[in-house]
């Protein structure tokens, strides 16, 4: 299994520009779990750029262990999945969570 900062660093590499147009945000990964670590992902002008730590004020803040955020990414688990099962919370306006959800192009399992 990749690390939570193979996965977060791999992020802009798998953003979809054209499902953010006008949509600029700061979201922050706040995880706890086998990796705990604070993640900025800043979404601007059609580009993801990541620092780690909190760099800048969050409009969402996604919520959850490291390894589920890495679940989510590599498309071992549905996004979705994990927020109906409480393992994922984010904190935040609901347009932007989903939103956030189909800006990725996750590689699909199974």
């Amino acid at each position: 299994m990749p690390t939570i900062k193979e996965v977060v660093t791999s992020l802009p590499s798998m953003f979809k520009p054209e499902k953010a147009k006008g949509w600029n945000r700061v979201i922050l990964f706040d995880l706890v779990g086998q990796e705990p670590s604070k993640w900025t992902l800043t979404i601007e002008n059609g580009v993801a750029s990541v620092e780690e730590g909190q760099t800048k004020p969050p409009k969402l803040t996604i919520l959850g262990a490291s390894e589920h955020i890495i679940q989510m990414f590599t498309g071992e688990t549905p996004p979705m999945k994990l927020v109906n099962a409480k393992l994922l919370k984010m904190q935040g306006p609901m347009m932007d969570a989903i939103a956030f959800s189909g800006l990725w192009n996750l590689p699909k399992k199974g």
